[in-house]
């Protein structure tokens, strides 16, 4: 799995190098010079979320009580929890790596392994913090739109980052192959079931244009974070 993650970040890495000698740099434009794939791809996720990934989540939620399901959720978002960490302390943004660090103890001694969110209500909130967010910290440009199997509307930078994150999730390092990837899949599928109507309010905003709505929410996303980070928030 840390190969093939390996091999993914430097084919991405080389693409990036690419765009930035063709003039691709668009920080935070609609900039879409791969529009024809990343159709395809954006309806191939379409598809897969229609046929496999929606109906699982919704047969999940039907049968799995509330209880058990706050505290899967709980626990994988204290796995993220680690990931964070590690980023805002690459981004040299002391005080909310601390305080980040803070609410992973917590959870994961008092909350039961992180089964049960104890440091939300003391205060300690949950925060997001991924390497490709690190990335424009450092200054490295954000490249063109593209869309992931999967994973859906990104840019270059984040899609690097995406794959850096991997080694940020202690579920890649299970020694079980068989473990792993159904470590990811519950996540995958717990992570859906949030997101059950989501679907149906997109195409209702879209009217039809589906494709540019969800890649210009993607770009506000985007701006708004980067705002943020100027702020020093």
């Amino acid at each position: 799995m840390a190969q093939i993650r390996v091999v993914a970040i430097l084919a991405l890495a080389v693409f990036l190098s690419g765009c930035a000698t063709t003039g691709m740099r668009p920080a935070h434009g609609p900039d879409d010079p791969f529009k024809p794939i990343n159709k395809k791809i954006s309806v191939f996720n379409q598809h897969l979320d229609r046929i496999l990934l929606k109906p699982t989540a919704e047969a999940y939620v039907g049968l799995t009580p509330l209880p058990l399901r706050r505290g899967v959720s709980d626990f994988f978002s204290n796995l993220e929890d680690v990931r964070v960490i590690v980023n805002e302390s690459l981004e040299g943004r002391a005080r909310p790596a601390l305080l980040e660090t803070a609410r992973f103890v917590v959870n994961s001694t008092l909350g039961l392994l992180g089964l049960i969110d104890v440091a939300t209500p003391m205060g300690l909130r949950a925060r997001d913090a991924g390497f490709g967010q690190t990335l424009a910290v450092w200054g490295v440009r954000s490249g063109p739109y593209v869309v992931l199997p999967l994973f859906g509307p990104s840019d270059v930078r984040d899609a690097i980052g995406l794959g850096l994150d991997g080694f940020g999730n202690p579920s890649t390092y299970l020694a079980d192959p068989s473990a792993m990837w159904s470590a990811y899949g519950v996540q995958l599928i717990d992570t859906r079931s949030h997101y059950l109507h989501q679907g149906l309010l997109v195409r209702l905003a879209a009217a039809g244009h589906e494709y540019s709505f969800v890649r210009e929410a993607f770009w506000q996303k985007r701006r708004a974070l980067v705002e943020r980070l100027r702020r020093g928030q």
